[in-house]
């Protein structure tokens, strides 16, 4: 009977010396294959083997804690958007409403963030009766209206208003026929003011 207990004693002392490992994760500590557990005792104390110093304590044992992650940066700020107020002219040929091309106009303001507000107003040279110039500086302010709105512009955002003859930006004085024609020109327009922020 001795000598089977003995026999016993030690096949569990190689079962015990085959399952217990020191891994390098736990380096220090006996621990259990392949699950790499440190081996503890009843008072829940890690078993630490001769080759054992303070350098490769690891967590859970001998109140160590591992370093707290370090934080992630803060997200960079978003830019803020800035306000802006863009002017515009649309010119006219002679007694025409017809605006042309507006994409340019169009394409600034849908690349705005914001847009606050889009506003018309239209004017018309001195040639001819004041009546007839109101109404075609309104032809021309709607015209530009529709345009950009088919271009794809909010229609919320667009005010407008007309001056007729009444805010002339050249005189001409002393100009006729065709050359009074051509100098006036800058007198058929839309002006085009855009507020908003980008």
């Amino acid at each position: 009977m001795k000598k089977l207990a003995i026999a016993s004693g030690l096949v569990l002392a190689m079962g015990m010396a085959t399952g217990a490992q020191a891994h390098p994760e736990n380096n220090g500590y006996w621990d259990e294959s392949p699950h790499q557990t440190v081996w503890t005792n009843s008072a829940g104390e890690c078993w630490r083997h001769g080759f054992w110093n303070d350098s490769n304590t690891v967590e859970g044992c001998d109140g160590y804690k591992a370093p707290a992650a370090p934080e992630a940066p803060a997200p960079a700020p978003k830019p803020m958007a800035k306000s802006v107020v863009e002017k515009h002219i649309v010119y006219f040929d002679f007694d025409s409403s017809n605006p042309g091309d507006v994409s340019d106009i169009a394409d600034y303001i849908k690349s705005l963030k914001e847009v606050n507000s889009v506003n018309l107003v239209g004017h018309a040279d001195r040639i001819g009766a004041s009546a007839y110039n109101d109404a075609l500086s309104q032809k021309r302010v709607n015209a530009v209206s529709d345009a950009l709105q088919g271009a794809g512009v909010s229609g919320s955002a667009i005010s407008t208003g007309y001056m007729g003859e009444n805010a002339p930006a050249k005189s001409c004085d002393g100009q006729r026929g065709t050359n009074l024609i051509d100098c006036l020109r800058a007198n058929r327009r839309v002006e085009v003011e855009i507020s908003g922020k980008k």
